[in-house]
């Protein structure tokens, strides 16, 4: 990941987040953001095939979404199979690579893989998280110290994404210094 790119993440997802009018504090709608960026969304069960069947599976195994590129612009197609907090997940993820203008052929997504790889892969593992619950958000909940659990229902998100989420994004640690050097300074 390149040099000052988690700073510029922080402030992008507050701006992408402003686009629809959320704040840091609120569940993002990644539907909403990809509406008002013209990017469709097809789920995987509207499709016919066998092969739909294959892909269609609720644990994730075969696949949680895909970036298809599309005339002059992208479709994302998503595993509408899996529980809603994946495919948030899944969408903010794909959204990302769309917002970086990440160049690419095809991104699948499957649980933590995607076929991009690299600098990219990483950008947009950062960026969706920043989407999903923003520094900002998350240095609230560590202030009020909140769990994990309750970061998740917050943002309504999968457990792991919030307990990832509080634990990278800094900002229990921040909290925790500043607890403790406002207790050393009183005693």
């Amino acid at each position: 990941m390149r040099r000052g790119f988690k700073a510029e993440a922080r402030r992008l997802a507050l701006e992408l987040r402003a686009e629809i009018g959320t704040d840091a504090y609120a569940p993002f709608d990644p539907y909403a953001f990809a509406s008002e960026y013209g990017v469709p969304v097809v789920q995987l069960s509207a499709l016919d095939g066998a092969a739909r069947d294959h892909f269609l599976k609720a644990d994730g195994s075969a696949l949680s979404g895909a970036l298809i590129p599309h005339g002059g612009g992208v479709v994302i197609l998503e595993n509408d199979a899996q529980p809603q907090t994946r495919r948030r997940t899944t969408m903010c993820h794909e959204l990302a690579h769309v917002v970086l203008e990440h160049q690419f052929g095809l991104s699948f997504s499957d649980e933590r893989k995607c076929g991009l790889g690299g600098d990219q892969e990483a950008e947009a593992d950062w960026l969706s998280g920043e989407i999903l619950i923003p520094y900002d958000g998350a240095f609230r909940l560590a202030r009020a110290n909140a769990t994990d659990e309750q970061a998740a229902d917050a943002y309504e998100v999968s457990l792991a994404v919030a307990r990832w989420r509080m634990n990278q994004s800094g900002a229990r640690k921040v909290v925790q210094r500043t607890r403790a050097k406002w207790a050393n300074a009183y005693h």
